[in-house]
């Protein structure tokens, strides 16, 4: 009974554009960082924090976020900023992040026996470049709309959020929100910046940001109307910040909507293959092979070593057991 209890409590009901990437990429790797969020004491409680190991790029990037979204807040706070202090700001957030991350080292040591491969000195000279890289990214952002208006005053009404939000649809808890908010005229913009991006996104990442419109008609202060949306994406690609807009209306917003349903659907179906036992030989493991290699469970994952094979076994041990359950 306690295992069934634990189970359901763990059953998947958030989707997040961060949670439907990692479940695509890797669903053994999803299971490991959602799987067992609520199931408290033992070795479970360091899994979130190993599932949120991060290269020192990928922490250049996070630092590069924060720092903006710290600029907008402090602007609209009427807050002192001094621009000559954001090195300085940008090199001790990568910093700390690092030092953060040797505890984590510490506990993936300690299941595995062994030194970890993702124990790599990071000198200080390479902490001075990611810095200065993330500085002229941050330099750069606020050259662009909507950034360049907000901070001359251009841009009056403006609003910013955080994706930690919550929006509840379905019985769902959706973190769907933009990240900035502003008007021009009776039209309603919503965006949302991305530290990395690619040019040709396809369909679905189309759908992921229409998403932003769901949470926004669930607002009260927001338009009711579809066809008032401009849906804008601000993404860094090939040394450059680039912006991708359009117009929304009543089928993208449906069409998005069907595709979280869908992807919540897959994920309770990915669950419930761990049964009340964890039995993580019936989850797949990464789709690609460079999806490992920054990955914190890369040490004691089967596919850390040797994707392919492992991958054959993998599927094996999950048609061994469909098998039985026939049988």
């Amino acid at each position: 009974m306690k295992e069934n209890r634990i189970q359901w409590a763990n059953k998947p009901n958030s989707w997040s554009v961060s949670r439907r990437t990692l479940m695509n990429r890797c669903p053994r790797a999803w299971i490991l960082k959602y799987g067992f969020a609520k199931k408290q004491g033992g070795f479970n409680r360091h899994l979130q924090n190993i599932s949120d190991w991060s290269s020192p790029w990928r922490i250049m990037q996070r630092t590069l976020r924060g720092v903006v979204i710290d600029r907008l807040d402090a602007f609209s706070a009427n807050r002192t900023w001094i621009e000559n202090d954001v090195l300085s700001k940008i090199r001790n957030r990568i910093v700390g992040a690092l030092l953060r991350q040797k505890a984590v080292l510490d506990v993936i040591e300690t299941r595995s026996g062994k030194t970890s491969s993702l124990r790599k000195k990071i000198s200080d000279k390479e902490i001075d470049r990611l810095a200065e890289i993330c500085c002229k990214r941050y330099e750069s952002i606020f050259m662009r709309s909507p950034f360049r208006e907000i901070l001359q005053g251009k841009i009056t009404r403006w609003f910013t959020f955080s994706r930690l939000n919550k929006t509840k649809i379905d019985d769902f808890n959706l973190h769907i929100s933009p990240d900035i908010v502003w008007y021009s005229g009776q039209t309603c913009h919503l965006l949302r910046f991305t530290v990395q991006g690619i040019a040709n996104p396809g369909e679905d990442r189309r759908l992921e940001n229409m998403s932003m419109v769901l949470w926004a008609m669930n607002q009260q202060s927001f338009p009711a109307t579809a066809e008032r949306y401009i849906v804008e994406n601000l993404y860094w690609n090939r040394g450059r910040w680039n912006l991708r807009s359009e117009r929304c209306n009543k089928r993208l917003v449906s069409d998005s909507k069907s595709m979280i349903l869908n992807d919540l659907s897959a994920m309770s179906d990915l669950y419930n293959r761990l049964g009340p036992a964890c039995d993580l030989s019936q989850i797949p493991l990464a789709k690609n092979k460079r999806h490992c290699l920054n990955c914190g469970h890369r040490d004691n994952c089967p596919g850390g070593e040797d994707l392919e094979r492992a991958s054959l076994i993998q599927s094996a041990l999950e048609m061994a057991k469909s098998s039985v359950k026939r049988i």
